[in-house]
């Protein structure tokens, strides 16, 4: 994110001044940990949003943003670019009505001074409240920090703003030419919206790597690997810049209904006994057909054991997850008794990477990814219903996996040559894994079954592959799954919101 506000800065030199307003924070957000104004008010208008247009808006803006744009998170990118807009207005408001004043001052130091003072004391007692930073930004960070920094980028904001509307009320006036008119107003404002923008959008450009393809039978291309690489596994978070954990101080606590409450060192935790094993994580918001699914091998403490120092009391019953930033959201005590439920800090063989929980995140079979918390600090038992981030938003507080399929190949809207084709993708029903898949070639009238890789662990993904002999002509292809129980996926086609999406995954394909 560092790199975000310089590249909006030297791509747009001479939008210097909406570069300077975003670059500075950004640069602040980066190299200290401490929550910018346009932060904060970016998760509030996702917040304010009902929970049905939540999810729409945030399918549909990722959906264009990888096939049109090329870019990851677009929705946060928008976000974050009318957060930017939000705060660049009030500033600007605040400045044409104050621009008589700010021209007579004699001394340009002490109108830039006096307009730095009005800036931070707006976004220290106002603007950070009202997007939920607290008084004096106390929710943003250190204080001492939230305000030094907070002086900074007052001063990177008001500072060119004086010197602009200063320099305009300087020039020579050149007939019924005005400086300030509202031609000159309206073309300054859109490049300022544009430094703006092009800022937003470089700061969060994420392109993931391609998992590559990988042959399931030795003859096939396009399926998925097995373990999904780390820099190619799905990321969702509510932030817009995730938290920066210093391993050295951070400590996880056990407390609530137990009778030995535990503050552990990541040290502490690598001490105890371990387990390793492959575990797939699907987001709740993934729709049909989606790529916010990926496996890979996790190892770390098991919560029965970490609960068995702890203690719990007989009225525990649930568990409530605080994480280091903000996020918050509980599941039974029953569901981290289980054997295969734990605490990870490795990944794939390495450190957990910071945008999977460094840390700390949590393993629990069966559930969404929302209720497998990040950068966990606290783990607290209680005997009362916890209502988590997401679920007061209108998210399922269960979160049970639903049973999905999907083609990884060939691609929707493929050309195909006549002949032998392999059709193949993944499959994953959480704790009850998969019993068969189906492929249809004719829009869900007739069925046949694929084959299925032997799944890597009992709550892992199964890769499947069919050879179909495709003779000229246009195609609909559907798949669906049974799950180990004996339950078939469910064909009815719903949203993500409120718990997880179901129905077929159907692409049309052209054979010539």
């Amino acid at each position: 994110m560092l790199w975000g506000g310089v590249l909006g800065v030297l791509a747009f030199g001479g939008f210097r001044l909406g570069g300077l307003i975003l670059g500075l924070p950004l640069w602040m957000r980066e190299a200290a940990g401490v929550r910018i104004p346009v932060e904060l008010i970016g998760e509030r208008l996702f917040r304010w949003l009902p929970p049905v247009w939540f999810a729409y808006l945030v399918n549909a803006l990722e959906a264009f943003g990888r096939s049109v744009l090329g870019l990851e998170h677009f929705g946060k990118i928008l976000a974050l670019a009318l957060a930017n807009l939000t705060v660049a207005g009030l500033g600007a408001v605040g400045a044409l009505g104050l621009r008589r004043w700010i021209r007579e001052v004699r001394s340009t130091p002490m109108a830039v001074a006096a307009a730095t003072l009005l800036v931070w004391t707006a976004w220290m007692f106002v603007l950070l409240p009202l997007a939920g930073g607290g008084l004096l930004g106390q929710k943003a960070g250190p204080p001492e920090l939230v305000a030094a920094l907070g002086g900074l980028w007052s001063l990177a904001y008001a500072g060119p703003l004086v010197l602009l509307l200063r320099k305009d009320a300087n020039a020579p006036s050149t007939g019924d030419q005005n400086p300030l008119s509202r031609r000159a107003l309206l073309r300054r404002g859109m490049r300022f919206l544009a430094g703006l923008l092009a800022g937003s959008a470089l700061a969060e450009w994420a392109v993931r790597l391609a998992a590559g393809a990988q042959a399931l039978f030795a003859r096939i291309r396009g399926l998925p690997p097995e373990i999904t690489p780390n820099r190619a596994f799905y990321t969702v978070s509510k932030n817009f810049f995730d938290p920066d954990v210093d391993a050295r101080r951070w400590r996880l606590e056990v407390t609530g209904l137990v009778e030995n409450r535990l503050v552990l060192s990541l040290e502490d935790l690598k001490r105890l006994p371990s387990v390793s094993r492959p575990h797939t994580f699907a987001c709740i918001s993934n729709p049909v057909g989606g790529d916010l699914i990926g496996n890979a091998v996790w190892k770390g403490v098991r919560f029965r054991d970490l609960l068995e120092r702890a203690r719990p009391r007989p009225q525990a019953r649930r568990v409530v997850f605080r994480c280091a930033d903000g996020y918050h959201t509980s599941v039974p005590l029953a569901d981290l008794l289980d054997p295969d439920a734990f605490l990870a800090y490795e990944m794939n063989g390495e450190v957990l990477p910071k945008p999977h929980g460094f840390p700390l995140r949590a393993v629990i079979p069966g559930l969404y990814g929302m209720k497998n918390p990040k950068w966990i600090t606290e783990i607290e038992l209680t005997d009362k219903d916890h209502l988590g981030y997401w679920e007061s938003q209108g998210w399922s507080d269960e979160a049970v996996v639903k049973t999905l399929s999907k083609f990884t190949t060939p691609r929707n809207g493929a050309v195909l040559p006549a002949g032998p084709v392999w059709v193949g993708g993944v499959a994953y029903a959480g704790d009850r894994g998969i019993k068969a898949v189906e492929v249809s070639f004719d829009g869900g009238r007739t069925w046949q079954g694929a084959a299925l890789k032997p799944p890597l662990g009992r709550h892992t993904w199964v890769l499947w592959a069919l050879r179909w002999d495709a003779r000229p002509g246009r195609y609909t292809l559907a798949v669906r799954a049974w799950d180990g129980r004996g339950f078939p996926q469910d064909p009815a086609p719903r949203p993500s919101l409120p718990e997880g999406a179901t129905g077929y995954h159907v692409i049309r394909v052209t054979v010539r």
